[in-house]
C-alpha cells in the first residue's frame, strides 16, 4: 500500500478562506424549543372524608391527572389542607368540650374545573368553601395555568404586565358588566357612591382572574371571580365577570405570551 505524504494530501486540498471555519459555526441554527407533550389519558381524582369534627373535600378533573407533575403539585396541597383543616378542627372541638359550647364542624373543599385546554396550556379554576365557626362559611376561588412546554403552573394574572396594566386594560367594560349582574341581583340600576357594594371596584384585587377561549385556538376571554362582599352583601354571592380578549388586553400582555392570545368575539 502506498502512503501519500500528509503534505501532497494538503496541497490537493483547495483553497479555504481566512476565517471559514469561523463562520460556518456562525451559520448554526439555534436550538429548537422543547416540543409540548403529547396528551395522554388521565383519570378524575376525588377525596372525601367526613368526621365529627371536620368535612373535607378536594378534587382534580381528568386532564389535570393526565400531567404527572400538575397532579403531584395538587396531591401535596390536598395533604396540606386535610392536614391542616384537621388539626384546627380537633383543637377546636377541644375548646368546645373545656368551655361547654356547641362547635359544628369544621370545613373545606375545593374543586378544580378546567376553563380551557389548548394545545400547550390547561386553564383550571376551583371553587372553594371554608367554614371555622361563625354564622356562615365562605366561598372563594382559586386559578392556575399549566404550561406544558415548561412543565410549570402559572397564575394567570402572572401572564400580564402588571396586575395595574391588566386593570387599565379592562376597568371600563368590567365595571360596566358587573353593575348590569349588581342591577339584575338588586332589582335597580346600581347608583355609583364610595359604598364598595355600589363603587367601581379594581378586577384584579377584587377576584380571582382565569383565562378561557372559546374558540380553542387561544386565549380569548378573560374571567374575573369575585367572592361574596367584595362587590356586594354576602345574600348577594359571588359575581362572575367574563370579557372577550381585545387589543388592549393583549397590549397587557407580557410579550413572550402575546401570541397565545386572541381577539374574542
Amino acid at each position: 500500500m502506498m502512503l501519500v505524504p500528509t503534505a501532497l494530501l494538503a496541497a490537493c486540498q483547495p483553497d479555504e478562506a481566512p476565517g471559514a471555519v469561523e463562520n460556518a459555526a456562525d451559520t448554526t441554527q439555534p436550538p429548537a424549543p422543547p416540543e409540548v407533550p403529547e396528551p395522554v389519558a388521565g383519570e378524575a381524582e376525588a377525596v372525601e372524608e367526613k368526621t365529627d369534627a371536620y368535612e373535607f373535600a378536594y378534587s382534580w378533573p381528568a386532564p389535570a391527572g393526565a400531567i404527572a407533575p400538575l397532579a403531584e403539585r395538587l396531591a401535596q396541597e390536598r395533604n396540606k389542607q386535610r392536614a391542616e383543616l384537621k388539626q384546627e378542627a380537633e383543637d377546636w372541638q377541644k375548646q368546645a368540650a373545656q368551655e361547654g359550647f356547641n362547635a359544628p364542624p369544621y370545613a373545606f373543599s375545593k374543586e378544580w374545573e378546567v376553563v380551557t385546554d389548548l394545545p400547550r396550556f390547561l386553564s383550571l379554576s376551583a371553587g372553594i368553601y371554608t367554614y371555622s365557626g361563625g354564622a356562615h362559611g365562605m366561598s372563594y376561588s382559586d386559578a392556575l395555568v399549566w404550561d406544558r412546554q415548561a412543565a410549570a403552573a402559572i397564575k394567570p394574572v402572572d401572564m400580564f404586565l402588571s396586575e395595574g396594566s391588566l386593570d387599565r386594560a379592562v376597568q371600563t367594560r368590567f365595571c360596566a358588566e358587573l353593575d348590569r349582574q349588581r342591577a339584575k341581583k338588586r332589582g335597580a340600576p346600581v347608583k355609583r357612591s364610595d359604598d364598595s357594594f355600589s363603587d367601581c371596584i379594581a378586577p384584579v384585587a377584587n377576584s380571582t382572574v382565569i383565562l378561557g377561549s372559546a374558540s380553542g385556538q387561544g386565549f380569548d376571554r378573560v374571567g374575573f371571580l369575585v367572592p361574596p362582599y367584595n362587590a356586594g352583601p354576602y345574600a348577594e354571592g359571588s359575581y362572575e365577570v367574563t370579557l372577550a380578549v381585545d387589543a388592549a388586553l393583549i397590549d397587557a400582555v407580557k410579550p413572550e405570551y402575546q401570541r397565545f392570545f386572541t381577539p374574542g368575539g
